[in-house]
């Protein structure tokens, strides 16, 4: 019997010996495993949306205002505390009224005050004592509405009319009675826009032109039909940039408020600031 080759004779012990390796070597990389590591997902901070419909910004109510009262008042170099919006019909009602010689031709009832400012009250002509005693007659504009005064040689002088935006002079004139016969309107502006606290004054056919003593400030323009001269004489606004204003009119549609302005080219915050109150949106 031929003998065996000893590979043959001990296969099973070799391939015994090397599933005991396998086996140890499992074993030893077993125990030597790392303890798991414990990983922390830390989601990003919530990022913040902006809201579909904007929070209006607190608004601060303007606070009172302080003016002088002078000349034909009932209590005269009175300093008196209004509300924001007031008139000066309403600081002659604060100084006792007015006067029995009372010019109320010469002060315009319907300005808005601003803090600061002195009212003052000039006396009539010697020899029109007899004019009937003034009443002044407090109003609160309705909402959407202008306020101006009428005087002079119409027929239902010094008129307190509440008119609606847009209106002109010749409304204004309408509502305080029309024209008298002594009435000189080749010098009133029949067709010129009115702004809130106008005084339209019509001049008789043998007299000079008036001028109030109460504060007056610049005439407002009307930037939405303004010409390019109108725009020139605004502060900051020369005739390059007026006319560059009317263009961007022209072709964008009218402007909705001042800072609709601020598209112009040339137009920035400072100069927005400069016209803010003198220009209207209408």
């Amino acid at each position: 019997m031929t003998d065996r080759p000893w590979l043959e004779r001990f296969k099973y012990v070799i391939f015994g010996l090397i599933a005991i390796a396998i086996g140890a070597g499992l074993v030893f990389l077993l125990a030597r495993r790392p303890e798991p590591t414990t990983i922390t997902v830390i989601p990003p901070a919530p990022t913040l949306t902006p809201s579909i419909t904007p929070v209006p910004s607190r608004t601060p109510t303007p606070g009172p205002y302080t003016v002088y009262i002078t000349g034909a008042v009932a209590n005269p170099e009175t300093v008196a505390t209004l509300d924001y919006g007031s008139r000066v019909l309403h600081a002659l009602e604060a100084a006792g009224g007015p006067q029995t010689n009372a010019d109320l031709e010469r002060v315009n009832l319907a300005q808005v005050l601003e803090d600061g400012d002195q009212i003052h009250v000039p006396t009539r002509k010697p020899g029109s004592d007899d004019a009937p005693t003034p009443v002044i007659r407090v109003i609160t504009p309705t909402p959407g509405s202008l306020v101006v005064y009428v005087t002079g040689e119409i027929n239902k002088p010094e008129t307190i009319a509440n008119l609606p935006i847009g209106s002109r002079v010749q409304d204004a004139i309408d509502a305080a009675g029309g024209p008298t016969g002594n009435a000189d309107l080749d010098r009133v502006n029949l067709s010129q826009l009115l702004n809130d606290g106008d005084m339209v004054y019509v001049p008789p056919l043998d007299g000079d032109a008036i001028s109030t003593p109460t504060p007056n400030r610049p005439p407002l323009v009307h930037i939405n039909s303004a010409t390019v001269e109108e725009l020139d004489a605004l502060p900051g606004i020369g005739p390059s940039l007026a006319q560059a204003i009317v263009d961007y009119r022209t072709e964008n549609g009218p402007f909705l408020n001042l800072e609709d302005l601020d598209n112009v080219p040339g137009i920035g915050p400072s100069k927005l600031e400069a016209i803010r109150d003198l220009v209207v949106f209408d």
